[in-house]
């Protein structure tokens, strides 16, 4: 068997810096960072990256005594940026083994046995699995042997990538500092005082005194030390869960910065989902804004504000193109702003499967599902969402099953797949009406009330036949509900020949329409 284990050092200052646009990434990445968390009243240092460390900053300083270091970067913790960057470790290595054990924060390990054929040597899959996290904003130190835990002594000793010989393990390791054993703190202090630096110095212990002083956990200390504890593999249950977050240290007001931030998260979201052969048909987008109220202390209560703002983007078809998803969301965001100032960003994408299309050789090449989309925001921008009756102004029209005439509403635009439906063989004729918007005005005149004659637009003719009446309302289940319309089929003779038509009398207005006619 055969094992890898990604390490990630100084995860927690990693996971705080890896949602931040590429330049300012790139910039801190030279200078002394810090992360801390406590109470506001005392902040202390939780972890910081190894140009702290050289700067004399420690874990547990205060975050007063840390800010008087020159050039720090200092961060507030955020479990949800640990949690993204962790679940985004395992879409990585999921990438290339079917078996991932999330062993714990910033530690991924993979079986990857029997994958030469598909990734080559274990020492070109390592270095494919390094520029994959890479990618999602990572540096880690990878190394493969024949057990977890010696891969993962091997990634936290060794940088880079490291392939440790299954004939010679217990020599590799023991050059390492015995600090990348799981040692509690009093463990640590012993084996100092022992003058234990090496793993080699912990192995070559004999077995009986090391128990009676450390216990059965010395000797697990030392198993793991000459490289002899073999376990089973966990694998995790992966999470379909894809969301990133970012927090401002400045409030954000401008769009385009905005903008430019969302790049960045929605690029971290489509490589987990690529990683995964899925794509999204829904994006949740959530702001925390800052808002600023004046106190008035001659009031009791205050009106509260929301401090959030939220919009969801449902997707016709299922995408993985951040371009495409950037410009949905930037059209979105110009027409339903925030209306405050930005804090926080979190960005959620629900997975789905990815759509497979085939184009037809006797069909016409239809409009790419994406590209239209875009093209429908626009012009939702121009047009508005929505009329005064509460109906979308732009979509696909859809005659709803009501008893309120021309009752209709538009819905989103779907792919669907073209399927060819055979013709009627027995030639059933149908009937098709042209609506009238808005009805024109005519004037009837009616005999023993039927209509005999009609006059609209530049039409003036006698009715030859006429059918109905046909009494409709909205809600004729109401109790005390009066008919609206009056409706009727008629047929005129007009210079070429007959026309059909679909005329009605509004009750309540007392005066006549022509709605459409039938072709």
């Amino acid at each position: 068997m055969l094992f890898a284990c990604i390490f990630v050092p100084c995860f927690v200052v990693q996971a705080s810096l890896r949602c931040e646009p590429e330049p300012k990434r790139l910039a801190w990445s030279n200078r002394p960072v810090a992360v801390f968390d406590g109470p506001d009243s005392l902040p202390r240092i939780l972890a910081c990256n190894e140009h702290a460390q050289l700067a004399g900053i420690e874990i547990g300083t205060t975050k007063t005594q840390a800010a008087q270091c020159p050039g720090i970067v200092l961060r507030r913790r955020d479990c949800k940026q640990e949690q993204a960057a962790q679940d985004a470790l395992i879409d990585c290595a999921s990438a290339f083994s079917p078996r991932v054990e999330s062993t714990a924060q910033g530690v991924v390990t993979l079986d990857i046995e029997g994958t030469e054929r598909i990734f080559g040597p274990p020492q070109k899959l390592l270095r494919a699995l390094a520029n994959h996290a890479a990618q999602i904003g990572l540096e880690v130190n990878i190394a493969a042997a024949s057990n977890p835990d010696t891969a993962l002594l091997g990634a936290k000793g060794f940088t880079g990538t490291t392939v440790v010989s299954t004939a010679d393990e217990g020599n590799c390791l023991a050059q390492l500092p015995v600090d990348v054993l799981p040692l509690s703190q009093a463990q640590g202090e012993i084996l100092d005082s022992w003058g234990i630096r090496k793993c080699r110095d912990l192995a070559l212990l004999p077995p009986v005194p090391l128990v009676e002083r450390l216990g059965q956990t010395g000797l697990h200390l030392q198993r793991l030390a000459r490289g002899e504890i073999k376990r089973t593999l966990v694998p995790v249950d992966r999470p379909l869960r894809f969301e990133e977050s970012l927090e401002f240290e400045d409030s954000v007001e401008n769009l385009d910065s905005l903008v430019f931030v969302l790049n960045r998260l929605l690029d971290q979201i489509a490589m987990r989902l690529i990683s995964r052969s899925l794509a999204t048909d829904e994006l949740r987008l959530t702001l925390g804004l800052e808002i600023h109220e004046d106190r008035d202390l001659t009031t009791e209560s205050r009106k509260n504000t929301p401090d959030t703002f939220e919009r969801i983007l449902k997707l016709p078809v299922a995408m993985q193109d951040t371009k495409v998803l950037l410009r949905l969301l930037q059209l979105d965001l110009a027409q339903h702003g925030p209306g405050a100032a930005v804090k926080r960003v979190t960005l959620e994408a629900r997975a789905a499967k990815r759509r497979y299309t085939q184009a037809a050789l006797f069909i016409p090449a239809a409009p790419e599902a994406e590209k239209l989309e875009v093209t429908l925001a626009r012009i939702r921008g121009v047009v508005g969402e929505a009329d005064q009756q509460g109906r979308a102004r732009v979509g696909s029209p859809e005659v709803l099953d009501s008893h309120r005439p021309d009752d209709f509403r538009l819905t989103a635009f779907t792919a669907h797949d073209v399927k060819y439906i055979a013709a009627d063989a027995g030639g059933n004729p149908s009937v098709t009406m042209s609506m009238f918007r808005p009805p024109l005005l005519a004037h009837v005149r009616c005999q023993i009330g039927k209509p005999v004659h009609i006059s609209f637009a530049e039409i003036a003719c006698s009715i030859i036949c006429a059918a109905g009446p046909w009494m409709t309302s909205g809600n004729w289940w109401k109790k005390n509900e009066e008919w609206r319309r009056e409706e009727w089929d008629v047929a005129v003779q007009l210079s070429n020949g007959v026309g059909l038509y679909r005329i009605f009398r509004d009750l309540q207005q007392n005066a006549w329409f022509v709605e459409g006619l039938y072709d």
